[in-house]
């Protein structure tokens, strides 16, 4: 497949490839709400198939936007955790069966108990990651994240309840799910953002809490919708075209100002991602182009192994 006009990260370096270091078998995928995070996990699941065979796209809630995202698209195993099934799962081992775990976790005192404490349903979900992983070892998993500040918090839940049990079936659970999923090496999050200034300077900031605080430094930078080089050229015709009294003049002084105004927010965005270069080659952003219509999976899986995403 040729590569998008103008956006394709390969166009990012025109005198030296860039190696980024390979990702974890368990990616997860976070940004903040409405910067295509569903649309990147279908993408990159629908790659890692194409490389390697079969894929899992892991998302939480009904399924739907996973399944929109995907169509048709074989070789991806698509697994939805909904929270009240992951908590049964999860505490299974704690009460001796999935049945045990039913019975209690449907008592009315345990329900107001979780409801009250979101960060168990929070590790129980990531415990179903974890076993996901485990169930399929032959394939790559990638998880459609929430939003990146709540990503950072839900992170560090094992960890902070590992730290209060301190021994015990629950304990050993917390410690399963910091060793096997939420450590370096183990995982890897992909960060998605827009090519917006704004949005650009909390997502490097948000990259840099989730090194901090949870211990996970972010091994991709993913920018989506980026928008194409708008050549110098035709921002000029526009401007002369409006410079005269025919009737598509104030059309194509309207064209001028949109062209210009896109230029400059490309070049803010790209003077934004400058910051992130300086983070070593993990955060040497990967650029997806924007389109007219939302790409298919297999459009955005061609974009990312365009721009070197997995090396």
């Amino acid at each position: 497949m040729s590569n998008p006009p103008g956006a394709s990260a390969s166009t990012q370096s025109a005198t030296a490839p860039i190696v980024r270091p390979p990702l974890a078998r368990v990616v997860l995928v976070t940004g903040k709400g409405g910067v295509g995070k569903t649309t990147v996990s279908a993408g990159l699941a629908v790659a890692q198939a194409a490389r390697h065979g079969r894929a899992a796209l892991v998302e939480f809630g009904d399924g739907e936007s996973g399944l929109r995202a995907l169509g048709k698209q074989r070789g991806v195993d698509h697994i939805v955790i909904k929270p009240d099934e992951a908590l049964t799962r999860a505490a299974s081992p704690l009460f001796g069966s999935g049945l045990f775990a039913k019975i209690a976790l449907g008592n009315f005192a345990v329900k107001r108990m979780l409801k009250a404490a979101p960060a168990l349903r929070e590790l129980a979900m990531l415990e179903c990651i974890r076993l996901v992983a485990a169930d399929k070892p032959d394939r790559y998993v990638i998880v459609d994240m929430p939003a990146t500040g709540h990503g950072i918090a839900w992170l560090r839940v094992p960890k902070q309840l590992r730290e209060v049990s301190q021994a015990g079936p629950f304990f050993e659970l917390c410690d399963r799910v910091v060793r096997e999923l939420v450590s370096p090496g183990r995982c890897s999050p992909v960060v998605v953002t827009l090519p917006e200034k704004l949005v650009l300077k909390e997502t490097l900031e948000l990259c840099e809490a989730m090194e901090n605080v949870v211990g996970l430094p972010a091994a991709r930078l993913i920018v989506n919708r980026m928008p194409s080089e708008i050549a110098h050229e035709a921002v000029l015709e526009a401007r002369t075209l409006g410079e005269g009294k025919q009737p598509l003049a104030a059309a194509a002084r309207a064209l001028a100002d949109v062209l210009a105004a896109r230029e400059v927010a490309r070049r803010e965005a790209l003077a934004a991602l400058d910051d992130a270069k300086t983070s070593g080659p993990a955060l040497v952003p990967v650029l997806l182009p924007e389109s007219p219509i939302d790409p298919s999976a297999k459009q955005v899986a061609d974009w990312l192994l365009a721009g070197g995403a997995l090396p």
